[in-house]
This record gives C-alpha cells, sequence and structure tokens, in this order.
C-alpha cells in the first residue's frame, strides 16, 4: 500500500508541475480543457498521497485545488455546451 501512496504521489507531484509549466511556456491555456484535467487528476492523487500519509495540510491543500479545477472543468462544459447550442 505504501508503493501506491508513494507512485500516486509522485505521479500527482510531477503532473502538476509539467501542467504548470506548459501553461507558464504558453504551450497550453489555463482554461483549456487539458490543463484543468491535469490538474483535477493530480490533485486527487496528491490528496489520496497525503491521506495515506496522515499529512492534513495537505489534504485540505489539495481539496481545495481538486475543487476549484472540478468547478472549472464543469463552467467550461457548461460554456461549450451553450456555444454549440447557438
Amino acid at each position: 500500500m505504501a508503493l501506491i501512496s508513494a507512485l500516486a504521489g509522485w505521479i500527482g507531484a510531477f503532473g502538476l508541475l509539467i501542467a504548470f509549466y506548459l501553461n507558464a511556456t504558453k504551450k497550453i491555456d489555463s482554461q483549456s480543457r487539458l490543463y484543468i484535467l491535469m490538474n483535477l487528476f493530480c490533485s486527487l492523487l496528491l490528496v489520496g498521497n497525503a491521506c495515506m500519509s496522515k499529512a492534513y495540510p495537505f489534504i485540505v491543500i489539495n481539496i481545495f485545488w481538486v475543487l476549484v479545477s472540478a468547478n472549472s472543468y464543469f463552467n467550461l462544459m457548461k460554456n461549450n455546451k451553450s456555444t454549440f447550442s447557438k
């Protein structure tokens, strides 16, 4: 179980860093589906890792990150849906 937690943590951390790098170098936009989903998925991995480690501050930070990313994704989908119906 420790190996799974560690892998989740490393994948989540590198995924967030890659998303940040791609956005900072203007390779992807912060409002793109890819960027938002990378943040959502990687934050979920980090929540799992933080829960297994009982790292409560990181649980709070990453749950917040998940909620912001999920909200951004649902807003993006809602806006895309209204665009298609015009």
